[in-house]
């Protein structure tokens, strides 16, 4: 059975598992998970230099290269070429973006600083600033396009994009994880 090494810190809320796909998935093509505290990325194989990071949508790629959680994402990245890694991070998306090219078209319609969009409370588009934060308009996507662009070119991360449902498979072939087909 092929083993797969998933970090510690993947999130799981309220007891929900939010990568209760990937792990039915992995579980069906019998790839094996096992939780282990990872320095960087969320999984890792045996015998690869790559660290794959997942990302739920655009708006935590969002989150972590244009707002609150940059600093983090940084030094992720830094740590991953210090240890000789490539950090792959996998952004899953419904909306088709399949390339960086795409991400210019994206539009970001809430503040990339705080949680208030989950209420519509935070409209910074619409209001031209965030209340809470009085922060100006969000990232939106020529800008993530470039500054995904500038961390390829300076910490050597490569950004994929795919469908939720595709990311169990990618994460097993960037890793040279074997699966039954």
């Amino acid at each position: 059975m092929a083993v797969l090494y998933e970090d510690t810190r993947q999130q799981v809320h309220g007891g929900v598992d939010k990568h209760a796909a990937k792990h039915r998935w992995w579980a069906a093509h019998g790839v094996e998970v096992v939780r282990k505290a990872l320095k960087t990325g969320d999984y890792a194989a045996d015998g690869s230099n790559v660290l794959v990071d997942t990302k739920r949508n655009m708006d935590e790629i969002a989150q972590n290269i244009g707002g609150r959680g940059h600093d983090r994402f940084k030094r992720e990245c830094v740590r991953a070429q210090d240890a000789g890694c490539r950090l792959v991070v996998l952004v899953e998306n419904a909306q088709g973006y399949h390339c960086l090219n795409n991400v210019n078209a994206w539009t970001n319609g809430h503040c990339v600083r705080c949680f208030h969009y989950k209420r519509h409370a935070c409209q910074p588009m619409r209001l031209g600033r965030c209340l809470k934060h009085g922060t100006k308009k969000p990232i939106q996507g020529p800008r993530l396009a470039k500054a995904m662009a500038t961390m390829e070119e300076r910490y050597g991360v490569r950004f994929m994009f795919c469908a939720p449902k595709e990311s169990a498979r990618i994460v097993c072939e960037l890793l040279g994880v074997g699966y039954e087909r």
